[in-house]
């Protein structure tokens, strides 16, 4: 088996079955995957207000790829087994207005940048957190003919911004064109469930995964067989402050519960409302608790208390 390198010269920012392959591996080989940022190199350290709302928009999501497996046909599936992230140090979050849960609620965009110090961060006043790095996009090519932009997910990966595709996880996805043309990025160093603000952590980063094909392997959509620890391990040392909303909307009962947390860190933090909703982004984990009381459901979003730097007074 053979491994292989990928740099970040070789990056696309749309899906497009027609894309000619970077590279051709073969089942069972490994390959690394040098990714920019999700802005495709235009957000960096130092990078002021101003400069981040005229960044051009359209070249996100920045994905690193095609890489073609021999062999691999449509009704065939791939399983990419994660082996390892490495981070180049800093990443970033924002807010765009319009965008995200609330981005009604914002007239100005916000920009926040992390200093990532191994595997945690110190860069948001009174918490630490931990790392847990992912790639928001694992695709295939589509079945469709034409240039897709990559906000949307669908059957063949993509946008998923799944936080436990960590390394340890295997995924599998059907295959719609010979070689199944798979492209990474939209690398986050952490995020928590829902991404509520639009960003995780976005950072550049190397990916290593090792890619096997199943021939004739029916899978309609994306499968991961992901790791026991789905949680940083510090953050279950402690309680999880629990904010639950109910409500006809889904969406809506989201919103409220993120209201709650955000109106909790600044509270205790001092943290302005726009710095809250970000920590909520890369930190707060939300999760349907019940649909069968139709027409209401209810939305719990989980807080560590493990990431506060001073105990609760």
């Amino acid at each position: 088996m053979a491994h292989h390198t990928l740099d970040r010269s070789h990056t696309v920012n749309r899906w497009n079955r027609d894309y000619p392959p970077a590279l051709t591996i073969a089942p069972g080989d490994t390959v690394s995957l040098v990714m920019r940022d999700s802005s495709d190199g235009q957000v960096h350290p130092g990078m002021t207000i101003p400069e981040f709302a005229a960044f051009d928009k359209l070249r996100v999501h920045a994905i690193t790829g095609p890489v073609a497996v021999d062999g691999a046909e449509p009704g065939d599936a791939l399983e990419i087994e994660i082996l390892d992230y490495q981070h180049e140090g800093w990443a970033w979050t924002s807010i765009i207005p319009g965008l995200g849960l609330l981005g009604d609620e914002f007239t100005v965009p916000d920009l926040h940048i992390w200093k990532l110090e191994g595997a945690q961060t110190r860069s948001m006043p009174g918490v630490t957190l931990d790392l847990h790095p992912f790639c928001g996009i694992i695709g295939v090519q589509r079945a469709e003919s034409g240039e897709f932009r990559t906000r949307a997910p669908g059957p063949f990966g993509g946008n998923m911004d799944v936080r436990h595709l960590g390394v340890g996880a295997r995924l599998m996805l059907p295959v719609f064109i010979p070689g199944a043309n798979l492209c990474a990025g939209d690398a986050h160093a952490a995020q928590g469930d829902g991404e509520v603000c639009i960003n995780g952590m976005e950072a550049p980063m190397t990916a290593t995964f090792r890619i096997h094909l199943r021939k004739k392997y029916a899978l309609t959509g994306p499968y991961v067989l992901a790791v026991p620890t789905l949680i940083p391990p510090r953050y279950l040392t402690k309680p999880f402050h629990v904010f639950i909303e109910s409500h006809e909307d889904l969406r809506e009962a989201s919103r409220a519960a993120v209201r709650r947390a955000m109106a909790y860190l600044q509270a205790r933090l001092g943290l302005t409302r726009e710095r809250a909703l970000i920590l909520c982004s890369v930190v707060l984990d939300l999760k349907i608790s019940q649909l069968v009381n139709a027409p209401v459901s209810t939305v719990s979003a989980y807080l560590p208390e493990a990431i506060f730097d001073q105990p609760q007074t």
